[in-house]
């Protein structure tokens, strides 16, 4: 201990320590007097303070002690700052891939223990063995990676296990190539859907039948209003979120796009229109939903695919086969690809080819036509 004299006329006392880190600390306290009985408080006084330092210094090495953090914890941060970073439709997805990680990794189990053959066990039960879809297990996958990815920028991890963790796809049986076929409808099948669902709401039914003539999401489809349609030109700029109940920005940039529509389409617009007014709503602003409901709010997805669940058809319906029905119906009229995706806001190219490369029936007849009348004959 030392002794320093202050301009005040009082005295500071100090001495050295070393941390539970091993570094070299300095404490002090300053006392009225310096007198052998002084020194001796001085001493007593620096002593507590030294402790008290140190056991607080232990207790915040406890709590940053790395080796003792849980995956849960790391986890339950991720998410908590995600959340706020993500839609609320996007944020219900993650809360699903986020039970369903929560089946396979116990509560207890420390972060470090995570490793690469354990993730890779879960991914394979869920692929190879439950048979959910490759999509399903990568989206799985995907969410893991972020989260040990914001491990390691905390600095809980040095590396990330999911570096050595890989999906192969399964071998395409003949049976998943007929699903493949059956993510569109052909001409007469669209007919065919389209007057089933005329009996059972006429509404909805040209709903999807605009779907079907422009490739919209469903999202995009029920989020257009009043002012995105400009001449024969809609403007998609937003999506109808029916977590957060409202509107909000579409799924990428690529998805902010210009539709030229046909004369059926305006034809469906104006229709739609004036059945709004029929149900009160008689004011048509310029930010009035054109497929909604009575109370002017945009039609459910879940209604809308409970009532194709009525329609007979040997495809399984939802409100998205429309869109690739769309997709489809451009590969048949010849449009290259990159047109396609630019009209369907798509930006990776296997999404749209996954509909492109799957011929329809029409087009392959066509083809054969063209190849009969080819005579290589001398």
């Amino acid at each position: 201990m030392w002794v320093e004299d202050l301009p005040n006329g009082k005295y500071k006392y100090c001495e050295r320590y070393t941390d539970t880190k091993g570094k070299i600390r300095k404490v002090s306290i300053t006392l009225d007097k310096n007198t052998t009985r002084a020194q001796n408080e001085a001493i007593r006084l620096l002593f507590s303070k030294i402790e008290q330092k140190n056991k607080k210094q232990e207790i915040e090495d406890e709590k940053n002690d790395v080796s003792k953090i849980t995956f849960y914890q790391v986890m339950d941060q991720f998410y908590e700052i995600n959340r706020q970073t993500v839609k609320a439709k996007t944020n219900k997805l993650k809360r699903t891939i986020k039970n369903r990680i929560m089946e396979y990794i116990p509560k207890e189990m420390l972060l470090i223990d995570t490793s690469s053959n354990f993730i890779s066990n879960i991914i394979e039960d869920v692929y190879y063995k439950k048979n959910f879809s490759y999509s399903y297990a990568y989206a799985i996958k995907s969410n893991l990676n972020q989260i040990f990815d914001y491990a390691i920028s905390k600095d809980y991890l040095s590396e990330n296990p999911m570096g050595r963790v890989k999906i192969k796809k399964k071998v395409v049986t003949f049976k998943d190539r007929e699903k493949n076929k059956n993510k569109y409808l052909e001409n007469d099948e669209l007919k065919h859907v389209l007057y089933e669902m005329s009996i059972i709401n006429k509404q909805n039914s040209l709903m999807l039948e605009f779907m079907a003539l422009t490739g919209l999401r469903f999202g995009e489809c029920v989020g257009l209003t009043v002012d995105n349609i400009k001449g024969n030109i809609i403007t998609v700029n937003g999506t109808w979120d029916e977590v957060s109940q409202s509107k909000t920005t579409t799924k990428n940039i690529y998805s902010d796009r210009k539709v030229q529509v046909t004369e059926r389409c305006l034809e469906i617009i104006n229709e739609r229109l004036e059945y709004n007014k029929t149900k009160g709503n008689n004011v048509l602003k310029k930010d009035t939903y054109i497929f909604s409901n009575e109370r002017g709010v945009p039609l459910t997805l879940n209604n809308i695919n409970f009532q194709l669940k009525k329609v007979k058809s040997d495809k399984h319906l939802t409100t998205h086969i429309f869109r690739h029905t769309h997709i489809a119906m451009l590969t048949e009229l010849g449009i290259p690809l990159k047109a396609i995706m630019e009209r369907v806001g798509h930006n990776n190219p296997q999404t749209t080819l996954s509909i492109y490369s799957h011929v329809t029936e029409k087009m392959s007849e066509n083809i054969l036509k063209k190849l009969n009348k080819i005579d290589l004959r001398f």
